[in-house]
């Protein structure tokens, strides 16, 4: 088995390293996958075991690059095909944190900050929860298994050195940067509206009995009521983040149609 294998690399090893380049680049540029606390060592076996299983089935299918600069482009090529999917990944993380962090302003949080081992920052805290809410939510609505999918398929689809970054993506991509604010909206919107109510009746209450000291009682009524409200909230999250999620999937079959 062992010498097979080796057999095969010696034949096909530019077909084997370009498929475990681009496997490399979604380890290295997908953000679940860039966290400080994924070893780099972890990504590139893991990359190596793939990039092993899928070569014998792609002999013979696509043409290898006859010259150095043409591998260039080979390379260059696969970065942006990858580069283009995760960038759509991370407008949607992006909204949801931004959101987090402004829901946190409202509630008190602002000062409060954790450590983001996604990026190496530190982040407000309940950014923080949101991005683990969203990474337990993609593995249970089994995004990975597109993301398999689609970086198996795009071999048959895209071949390496194939792809081109065309204008209908790069318009989908500048439609689709809008969902940067609008999941921050929807995540901050009902939280927004519920902590200007309780700021109304508080002031109502300071301005009807003046001997309350209003600053003092409205930090832990605000922080207590608004981490209810947020509890609240938690119901109706996944149902939000499942139309992001398919709003990937489907942003992976244009893709694949390119």
């Amino acid at each position: 088995m062992s010498e097979n294998l080796l057999t095969l690399l010696e034949k096909d090893f530019l077909l084997f390293f370009l498929i475990f380049l681009r496997i490399l680049f979604l380890f290295f540029l997908f953000p679940f996958f860039t966290a400080n606390f994924f070893p780099t060592k972890i990504k590139i076996l893991m990359a190596l075991i793939f990039a092993l299983v899928l070569t014998p089935l792609f002999i013979g299918k696509f043409r290898t690059p006859s010259s150095f600069l043409e591998l260039f482009f080979f390379i260059l090529s696969d970065f942006f095909l990858i580069f283009t999917m995760v960038l759509f990944f991370r407008i949607l993380l992006g909204g949801l944190q931004l959101g987090g962090e402004l829901v946190g302003i409202q509630m008190g949080f602002g000062i409060s900050q954790t450590f983001d081992p996604l990026g190496g920052v530190s982040m407000p805290i309940l950014s923080q929860f949101l991005y683990l809410i969203f990474l337990l939510l993609f593995f249970s609505f089994n995004i990975h298994h597109y993301l398999i999918y689609f970086l198996v398929k795009s071999f048959y689809v895209i071949p390496p050195g194939t792809f081109i970054f065309k204008k209908g993506i790069f318009e989908i991509l500048i439609k689709k940067s809008g969902l940067l604010f609008e999941i921050a909206l929807k995540i901050l919107a009902p939280l927004l509206v519920f902590m200007l109510l309780i700021n109304i009746v508080l002031a109502v209450i300071g301005r009807l009995i003046p001997q309350i000291n209003i600053l003092f009682v409205s930090f832990p009524l605000t922080l207590g009521l608004g981490l209810l409200f947020f509890g609240i909230m938690l119901f109706f999250i996944p149902k939000l983040f499942k139309i992001y999620f398919e709003d990937f999937s489907k942003f992976l079959a244009i893709l694949l149609k390119v």
